[in-house]
C-alpha cells in the first residue's frame, strides 16, 4: 500500500484497525487481568500463591509484548495477514476456553489445556496488534493518520464494542460466552478485507527489505524479564516476611507486607518503562519518547476500561462510546494540523486520571443513577484525546514535528517522493531542520528530531521501503502499555475495592499524573531545543550573507 492508496483500501484499513484495537483491549489485556485476578483470588498477600497459576499469566504478558514488537519490526512480514493469523489463532483458543472451561482457576492446579489457551491468547494478541502496527507503518506518512485514529478509537471504546456484541447475541450477561466468537468473526472478516485490498494496491516496484532490527525486540525482552523478575521478587519478599520466625504476624509486620505487595509493582513498572523510554529516545527522540510515556500511562487506564454497563443504562453507555470516538478524532485532528500547539496527550491523561478514584465503591454509593457516567465519560474523553493525539503524532514518522508551530505532518521536508530539497512552503521556518534526507541516515538527527534510520532502501512510490523503524517506535509504546498493565494489575484490582483515603486507590492516578508532567516537560524541552536550533540557523544564514 503506497502513499497514493485508493480510498476503499484506506477505509478498509481503518475499519480493520478499529477492529484490532477493540480486540486487543478485550483479549490482549485479559492476560494482565488474569495476573491481577490470580493475586486477588488467592488472598495475596495474606495467603500463599500457587507458583504455576501466578507465573503463567506473567510469562504470557511478557511473551505478548515481545511478539508484538518482533512482528512489527520485521519488514518482510506482511502486516494485515499476520494480524489475521493472530485473530484466527485466538479465535480457536478462545472457542476452546469458553466451550470447555479452560480459564485459569487460581484455587486449582493448571492443566495443559489452560496453559495452551493462555499462551495462544497472548501470541494471538501480539500477532494481531503487531501486524496492525506494521501495516500502519507501511502506509505513506500522509495517509497514516486515519488508520492510527481508528486503532486508538478501538482501544478506547473496546468495552463498549464487547457489550454491543454481547447484546447482539443475548439480552443478559449469559451471552458473554457467545459474544467473543461473534466479535472475533467480525474482526477476522474486517482484517481479511483489508489484507486483500492492501495486496491489490501494492506498488509494482518495491525496494528490498532492509536488515532486521533486533534492538527494539531485545529491549522489550529485557523490560519483560525485569517485570517478571520484579513481580517474582515481590512475591518472595511477601512470602518470607509474612510471618516472624516464631510464626506470628504483628501489626507492623502486616503493614510492611501489605505495602510491599501493593506498592512494589509501581517500582517494577517504572523500571521496565524507563528501559523502554531510554531506547525510544535514543532512536526516535522526543516524539518516540512521548509515545512510550503515553503508552506506559495508558496501560493501566485501558486495563480499567470505561466501566460500561449497558443493562438498564444503555443510553449512558452509548453516550460514553460516542464521546470517546469524538475525543479520538479531536486529538487526531490536533496532531495532524497543530501538533505543536499544546501537549494534548498530557491533558487527556490528567482528565482520565481524575476519573479513576471516582470508581471506588464508597464514592459510587453516593452517586446513584449517574455513578457509571461520572466515571466513564471523563475516562473516555481523556483517553480518547490522549491516544488519538499521541498515536497519530507517533505514526507521522521521522518527519513529525514534536514541538513546532503547527507544521502539518507529511508536508515537511522529505515527506514524499517529490518533496525536493527544501521545506514545504506551508511548513514555516521550523521545517528546514537539517539537510535533505538523502544526505544520510543521521544527517538530520538533532536533539529534538528523530534519527533518520529509514533511508537504507529509500522510498518507492511514496511508501517507506523499510517500515520497521516507524513500526518499532509504535510497537514500543504498545509494549509499554502491555507491561505497565501487567505489573500494575494487582494494585489496580485492590485499589478498586478500597476507598481513596486508604492510598491504594490513588496510586495509579498519581502515577498517571506524573506521566502527564513528564509529557509536558518533554514538550517544553522540544520547544526549547527547536528555538535554539532556529537561532543557530539564523546566525549561520546571516554570517553566510555577509
Amino acid at each position: 500500500m503506497d502513499g497514493r492508496t485508493r480510498t476503499p483500501a484506506l477505509v478498509a484499513a481503518s475499519v480493520a484497525a478499529f477492529a484490532v484495537g477493540a480486540y486487543f483491549g478485550t483479549r490482549g489485556l485479559a492476560v494482565a487481568r488474569q495476573a491481577g485476578f490470580a493475586d486477588l483470588a488467592q488472598g495475596f498477600p495474606t495467603g500463599s500463591l500457587r507458583a504455576g497459576v501466578t507465573l503463567l499469566p506473567l510469562a504470557a504478558g511478557g511473551l505478548l509484548a515481545v511478539v508484538l514488537v518482533a512482528v512489527a519490526v520485521v519488514d518482510r512480514l506482511p502486516g494485515w495477514p499476520v494480524a489475521l493469523t493472530g485473530l484466527a489463532l485466538d479465535y480457536l483458543a478462545g472457542g476452546v476456553a469458553f466451550g470447555r472451561g479452560a480459564g485459569i482457576v487460581p484455587q486449582q492446579p493448571l492443566t495443559a489445556e489452560q496453559v495452551s489457551t493462555v499462551l495462544a491468547m497472548a501470541v494471538g494478541a501480539g500477532l494481531a496488534l503487531g501486524g496492525a502496527l506494521s501495516a500502519l507503518a507501511r502506509l505513506g506518512p500522509p495517509r497514516r493518520w486515519p488508520v492510527a485514529a481508528a486503532l486508538a478509537a478501538g482501544l478506547v471504546v473496546h468495552p463498549g464494542v464487547a457489550d454491543v456484541f454481547r447484546l447482539a447475541v443475548s439480552d443478559d450477561y449469559q451471552g458473554v460466552e457467545r459474544a467473543w466468537p461473534a466479535q472475533a468473526g467480525v474482526s477476522v472478516l474486517a482484517v481479511a478485507v483489508a489484507a486483500v485490498l492492501t495486496h491489490l494496491d501494492r506498488p509494482a516496484g518495491r525496494a528490498p527489505a532492509g536488515p532486521a532490527r533486533i534492538g527494539p525486540v531485545v529491549v522489550t525482552a529485557l523490560a519483560a524479564v525485569l517485570t517478571l523478575v520484579g513481580l517474582v521478587v515481590r512475591w518472595w519478599v511477601v512470602d518470607v516476611f509474612r510471618l516472624s520466625p516464631d510464626g506470628l504476624a504483628g501489626p507492623r509486620r502486616a503493614r510492611f507486607v501489605e505495602s510491599v505487595a501493593y506498592f512494589s509493582p509501581v517500582a517494577v513498572a517504572v523500571l521496565a518503562g524507563l528501559v523502554l523510554l531510554g531506547y525510544a529516545y535514543r532512536t526516535g527522540r522526543v516524539v518516540a519518547a512521548r509515545w512510550v510515556v503515553l503508552g506506559f500511562a495508558a496501560g493501566p487506564l485501558l486495563f480499567l476500561g470505561l466501566r460500561l454497563i449497558f443493562t438498564g443504562q444503555r443510553s449512558q453507555a452509548y453516550l460514553v462510546v460516542l464521546a470517546g470516538v469524538a475525543a479520538v478524532l479531536a486529538g487526531a485532528s490536533m496532531a495532524r494540523l497543530r501538533p505543536g500547539l499544546l501537549p494534548w496527550d498530557a491533558a487527556g491523561l490528567l482528565l482520565a486520571a481524575l476519573a479513576v478514584p471516582l470508581a471506588a465503591p464508597a464514592i459510587q454509593a453516593e452517586l446513584p443513577g449517574t455513578a457509571n457516567l461520572v466515571v466513564s465519560l471523563p475516562s473516555a474523553v481523556g483517553l480518547g484525546l490522549a491516544l488519538g493525539f499521541g498515536l497519530v503524532l507517533a505514526s507521522a514518522g521521522p518527519n513529525a514535528v514534536p514541538a513546532g508551530r503547527g507544521v502539518i505532518p507529511g508536508r515537511d521536508a522529505g515527506a514524499g517522493p517529490d518533496a525536493g530539497t527544501g521545506p514545504h512552503p506551508a511548513a514555516g521556518p521550523d521545517a528546514a531542520v537539517g539537510p535533505h534526507p538523502a544526505a544520510g541516515p543521521d544527517a538530520a538527527a538533532g536533539p529534538d528530531t528523530p534519527a533518520r534510520t529509514d533511508n537504507h532502501a529509500g522510498r518507492v512510490d511514496g511508501v517507506d521501503a523499510e517500515p520497521g523503524p516507524a513500526a518499532g517506535v509504535l510497537a514500543l509504546g504498545a509494549a509499554a502499555a502491555t507491561l505497565s498493565a501487567l505489573a500494575l494489575a494487582p494494585t489496580l484490582l485492590v485499589g478498586l475495592s478500597t476507598a481513596p483515603a486508604e492510598g491504594v486507590a490513588l496510586t495509579v492516578p498519581v502515577l498517571v499524573a506524573a506521566c502527564a508532567v513528564v509529557l509536558v516537560l518533554l514538550f517544553g524541552f522540544g520547544r526549547a531545543v527547536d528555538r535554539i536550533r532556529r537561532d543557530l540557523r539564523a546566525e549561520a544564514a546571516a554570517g553566510s550573507n555577509t
